[in-house]
């Protein structure tokens, strides 16, 4: 996908998950979202990567380098 600025409709397919859910993290606030005309709701491509890339779970020999590393 090409595009930087998703509606909700391709934001639900980018993500994978069911409209119910995306409408519940854009009403609690825990993703970032547009609605410029204050009824239809966009997303920016880069906000979502960062939504969908937050708490990192490290393999375990990620973590057995991090503690030889110290």
């Amino acid at each position: 996908m090409t595009k930087n600025l998703l509606c909700f409709k391709e934001a639900i397919e980018y993500l994978n998950v069911s409209d119910s859910f995306l409408y519940k993290m854009t009403s609690a606030r825990k993703i970032t979202f547009f609605k410029p005309s204050g009824k239809l709701i966009y997303f920016k491509k880069e906000d979502l990567d960062k939504w969908l890339l937050q708490k990192k779970s490290k393999a375990v020999e990620e973590t057995e380098q991090d503690v030889n590393n110290q």
